[in-house]
């Protein structure tokens, strides 16, 4: 009668697709392992006993010090704000430090540094794995791989999980 109750909400569907697709990993992944011994290793040793934990922690939920987590982002934003006064410094000039288009200007056409990559439309290219190559040698691409960090950190979590807090 259960089974039944569940397979009308389409629970019990799910969870065979869930154990479908898990067995179709398990066949495609484990020959892979048996010529590698550090993979299998890692997968029985880590990944493996990983899984529950990480099962248990989604069904029971974890503590969340919310205060504590406003106060980092309070800090994050202290940080931010004299990061972008450092690549202001560095570029001479105050811009929008997120923008891709004021930043390819600053770079590239201000203080001439070398364009490593293209964007598919033709522009200088900002991403990362660029500005971490030309961090190696120049201030301001460093600065904003610094500040795009921090900003991904404080806007993904030190502002979004408390207010995620289930207080229930």
């Amino acid at each position: 009668h259960v089974a039944g109750q569940l397979a009308v909400g389409g629970e019990a569907e799910f969870a065979a697709e869930e154990a479908d697709v898990a067995l179709q990993l398990h066949h495609k992944f484990t020959p892979l392992f048996q010529g590698e011994p550090r993979l299998k290793a890692l997968y029985e040793e880590n990944e493996q006993p990983l899984a529950d934990v990480l099962q248990r922690v989604e069904y029971t939920g974890v503590l969340i010090d919310g205060e504590l987590l406003k106060r980092q982002s309070s800090e994050l934003a202290e940080r931010l704000r004299d990061i972008e006064a450092r690549a202001h410094a560095a570029a001479g000039q105050s811009f929008n430090v997120e923008s891709p288009k004021q930043l390819q200007e600053i770079l590239f056409t201000k203080l001439a540094l070398p364009v490593l990559r293209r964007t598919p439309t033709g522009q200088p290219s900002t991403a990362e794995d660029v500005l971490e190559e030309m961090a190696e040698q120049f201030e301001l691409p460093r600065l904003i791989l610094d500040y795009r960090s921090l900003s991904k950190l404080k806007s993904t979590y030190t502002d979004k999980l408390p207010v995620q807090i289930n207080r229930s």
